[in-house]
């Protein structure tokens, strides 16, 4: 199994959050003398710290993954999706800039899973797909578009287990 990492444009953007949590806890807790609200703000900073740390864990920790059975996308903890290498075709690279509200949605006939709003690796299935995303119910896709932070990488590694 290879990995394929996927974080490397969403890392600092939360680091920034965990800094501005860090420095919002301590105002909050130097320049407040409301004791409810006090406990209250910096209960929830330390909830977004937790969330943000959390998110840097996954994108470490978890990405994407290609073996000779399956490619395996992740977008954070919120989506996993496994495709068996039979049904893919050949990986390209193809950098694209998405308008979606989402960050794993349906975009034409592709399924994107977008790294702020871009992709750069476009993988077509030989036959399409059914991918449900909950609200939206099943659709038919012909390809997934997901990013990588090294797609030429990427590309070599499926189109080494697909073609």
């Amino acid at each position: 199994m290879v990995e394929i990492p996927y974080g490397k444009r969403m890392k600092p953007r939360y680091v920034r959050f965990l800094i501005i949590t860090a420095v919002g806890i301590a105002l909050v807790a130097f320049g407040l003398d409301i004791p409810w609200l006090l406990i209250t703000l910096i209960v929830l900073g330390v909830l977004n710290a937790v969330v943000c740390a959390g998110a840097l864990y996954v994108l470490t920790k978890q990405p994407h993954t290609i073996s000779a059975d399956e490619l395996r996308l992740r977008q954070l903890g919120f989506f996993d999706w496994r495709i068996p290498t039979a049904d893919l075709g050949a990986a390209r690279i193809a950098e694209r800039g998405h308008k979606g509200q989402r960050s794993v949605e349906v975009i034409g006939d592709a399924l994107v899973i977008q790294s702020l709003t871009r992709t750069n690796v476009s993988v077509p299935f030989r036959e399409p797909q059914l991918v449900d995303l909950g609200k939206t119910g099943a659709k038919r896709v012909e390809r997934v578009e997901f990013w990588a932070d090294d797609p030429e990488r990427a590309v070599r590694e499926i189109n080494a287990r697909t073609t």
